[in-house]
């Protein structure tokens, strides 16, 4: 199977959070001797605090604050024994006086994490499955992981989607005794609540569902006894188990696990992973803890509630007279602000931190790229006049960040779906706030270029194409045209590929970009681990489109080369790019694309790497493109020296010793029954290559490889001697690009009968090479995959 290096995740994330700190948003350090909670003091200025989430403001209750002291005087900072040999007596107590908060039995850890590593391994049994929703804390789906090598599966739906919930309920109904969807009550990042009156309907109607609800943001400040939110909406049905904190709003440290069954209680008492061998929670902690118990419990919680209430609806109310995309649900104290693109998030954040405002930025992976905003919350430590302050501070920044970063207010709408929209609204459908429907704007003008797109090759001089990116690939006019065809008209719609094509010109008429791009049908998994790859192609067996996505792709998933050219003389070439992106965005929202992806930029040039990571796109690293261009070589022997020792070894060991064995035929053409010979071979690697995972192509396209100019074909026979039947077929064939200065081999088939013995495939790389050389070329683009083999060869 062939091998390629693929993207690491972290690499990505790790990419976002350095710029993000460079830019002097994430990664702050606080300073002062003390904390007050209205203030935080961060590189020796008192900034007014908008990112925590101690909602209530009980991490500074003195009552609260005199149990941890009182407890740690008492009883030292740690009780260090596992809960499987003693509890302490105090740990009894506090789930005693939560016991009386809920009404069910409950269990403390040392987390909210720690709770999910404790409970969901021990309550999701062998015949279960999992869904996840998409926007589910990072500690419920780290939880998750550990269940998958016991052979459960764990798949994702998008974000509070009841439609993709339901079809999965039906596929997985009567396979699995009990399928558990993993929400969170109140989510995160856009304060958003959980579809609960849905959840509840799908419950009764399918008995396997079962609901694992992490409400952590809606503990203290929401329900009686401030019990949170979930709890106080839905209370815990007997298929549910609600996980919330003694963080947060709570105002201490811990984790808080409430069950619907006493049976279920004990099994994960007794058995609940860290439960059983971690520390409790040290005796500060417990003192705080059961402080923070008996106020919910007592009639103080409700005036704390009401004068965060308070807070809210004021919010509420400057919120209503600006014109601001607020996504977060107002019933929350979570508030965020779209911004769009990153590059605008971190200009706001900076402004509001000059400005003398703590608050967080929200970033991927928490939230998708374009769709990053301001995040801020509300507590009661802050007093009216900071809140108003802070929206006027937010209302007076948001137009001058967009246009400072070249973008404005209706593009941050698209990039939420806002178009009619109800930008701020309650749980009681209430609108305070409409907008119009916004046009999609097609610009043909913009700071002086002229913007031409096209949906046919045809539509485009050939001259100046070419011109412009016939020698940077496999993408020549004649090309494109052969493609147009060959990917239309087709019942699979995978095998339908809508092409939009782009060339900027100046004041002059002179081309200063060019590229094209293709509409179709991927697969999420494109560039996954191959094991992974062939797990979800199980699946797609009985559901062919499981896990794709329509997206708009630079260039082609068949083409090779660079696909963008851009004149980087220009001084205003990021605003020329600029332009492109903005008319993809158009294109996105034209065609329902989910994603957009740019491709063959060089690793190392950081310049294009910041303005698309300001343009809202996360670089990933893609698979090599083994390009081979060093053929200053006659013969063979100089050709080997110019390899490693050790892949001289390989190459005289693999390749050479086989050479005799082989004859080949180069073809400028093939004949129909050429053509479906070699997409039968093509089929052959493809059904055993998942290095990158993409649909088949078409019949349709080998059937036009005959019309294809400046193509030819390499043909790979064993000599008759070597064969085990008479029949003269080729054992290996590639379709080659011939450009003026490069050639790409594009598409490879083999018959794996003779592959191994005679190392079929290693010899049509090497003939390849040859071939290249005999014609003068200076480049070969080897294509993606097989790294180890084609590095062989230089």
């Amino acid at each position: 199977m062939a091998k390629i290096n693929h993207n690491n995740y972290l690499d990505t994330i790790d990419e976002l959070i350095v710029d993000a700190q460079k830019r002097g948003v994430v990664h702050l350090f606080t300073d002062g001797e003390e904390l007050t909670g209205r203030e935080l003091n961060i590189n020796g200025r008192d900034l007014l605090n908008f990112g925590t989430c101690g909602y209530l403001g009980l991490e500074m209750e003195e009552s609260i604050k005199e149990g941890a002291i009182d407890f740690t005087r008492r009883y030292g900072t740690q009780f260090s024994v596992s809960r499987t040999y003693v509890t302490s007596g105090f740990n009894v107590e506090l789930e005693t006086l939560l016991r009386k908060m809920y009404g069910h039995p409950v269990i403390v850890s040392p987390s909210t994490s720690t709770s999910h590593i404790a409970v969901i391994p021990t309550i999701v049994r062998d015949n279960a499955a999992i869904i996840l929703d998409q926007q589910v804390h990072m500690s419920v789906q780290t939880a998750c992981q550990l269940v998958k090598p016991r052979g459960i599966p764990v798949e994702m739906i998008r974000h509070s989607n009841m439609e993709m919930l339901e079809r999965k309920l039906i596929e997985w109904q009567g396979r699995y005794d009990k399928i558990w969807y993993m929400i969170d009550g109140v989510y995160s990042m856009y304060g958003d609540i959980a579809p609960l009156d849905d959840i509840l309907r799908l419950m009764a109607k399918y008995d396997a569902l079962h609901v694992y609800v992490d409400d952590a943001h809606g503990m203290s400040w929401y329900g009686k006894n401030g019990a949170g939110y979930v709890f106080d909406k839905i209370g815990v049905p007997k298929k549910m188990v609600l996980v919330t904190t003694l963080a947060k709003g709570f105002g201490v440290t811990g984790g808080i696990t409430v069950f619907p069954t006493e049976e279920m209680y004990e099994k994960v008492r007794v058995f609940g992973g860290p439960l059983t061998y971690s520390h409790p929670l040290a005796p500060p902690l417990l003192g705080a803890a059961i402080a923070s118990a008996n106020i919910h419990l007592s009639d103080k919680i409700y005036t704390y509630q009401a004068e965060l209430k308070e807070r809210i609806d004021y919010c509420n109310k400057l919120f209503e007279v600006q014109d601001l995309p607020v996504i977060s649900n107002p019933d929350t104290p979570i508030y965020f602000i779209g911004m769009g693109h990153p590059r605008v998030g971190y200009n706001m954040v900076k402004r509001l931190l000059d400005d003398g405002f703590y608050l967080n930025i929200g970033l991927f992976p928490a939230v998708p790229v374009k769709n990053t905003g301001v995040r801020f919350t509300l507590t009661r430590h802050q007093q009216l006049k900071d809140i108003k302050a802070l929206v006027n501070c937010i209302a007076y920044h948001f137009p001058k960040a967009l246009a400072e970063e070249g973008l404005d207010d209706e593009k941050v709408f698209k990039a939420f779906k806002i178009n009619t929209a109800m930008l701020l609204h309650s749980s009681n459908g209430h609108a305070t706030k409409v907008f119009a429907p916004l046009p999609v704007p097609a610009p043909v003008k913009d700071f002086g270029y002229t913007i031409q797109h096209e949906n046919s090759i045809n539509n485009i001089d050939k001259n100046t194409w070419d011109k412009l990116l016939a020698c940077e690939g496999s993408f020549t006019w004649d090309a494109l045209h052969l493609l147009e065809i060959a990917f239309s008209g087709h019942e699979k719609i995978e095998d339908n590929w809508d092409f939009h094509y782009y060339i900027i010109r100046d004041n002059a008429n002179k081309p200063v970009l060019a590229t094209f791009l293709t509409v179709g049908v991927y697969k999420d998994d494109l560039l996954s681990q191959a094991a992974i790859s062939m797990q979800i192609e199980d699946k797609r067996k009985d559901e062919p489109y499981y896990l794709t996505s329509k997206t708009i792709g630079m260039g082609s998933l068949l083409t090779e080369g660079k696909h963008l050219f851009i004149d980087r003389n220009k001084t205003d070439w990021k605003e020329i790019f600029s332009l492109l992106i903005d008319q993809l965005l158009v294109l996105q929202e034209q065609t329902g694309a989910e994603n957009i992806i740019l491709r063959d930029f060089e690793e190392a040039d950081e310049e294009i790497r910041d303005f698309l990571l300001g343009e809202g796109f996360v670089k990933i690293a893609m698979p090599h493109a083994n390009l081979i261009d060093n053929l200053e070589w006659n013969t063979t022997e100089e050709f080997l020296a110019t390899l490693s020792q050790n892949s001289r070894k390989n190459i005289r060991r693999e390749v050479l010793k086989f050479e005799d064995k082989f004859t080949v035929q180069i073809k400028e053409s093939i004949t129909q029954e050429e053509a479906e010979l070699y997409y039968e071979m093509y089929l052959n690697v493809k059904s055993r290559n998942f290095s990158i995972n993409y649909f088949p192509y078409p019949k349709k396209l080998f059937a036009q490889f005959q019309h294809f100019p400046d193509w030819e074909y390499v043909f790979l026979y064993l000599k008759p001697e070597n064969k085990t039947t008479k029949e003269n077929l080729p054992v290996a064939i590639a379709a080659s690009y011939e450009g003026e200065n490069h050639y790409c081999p594009m598409i490879l088939g083999m018959d794996y009968d003779y592959a191994y013995d005679f190392k079929a495939y290693k010899q049509i790389l090497y003939q390849i090479v040859k071939r290249a050389k005999e014609l003068g070329k200076s480049k070969i683009y080897m294509g993606f995959s097989a790294d180890l083999e084609k590095r062989k060869l230089g």
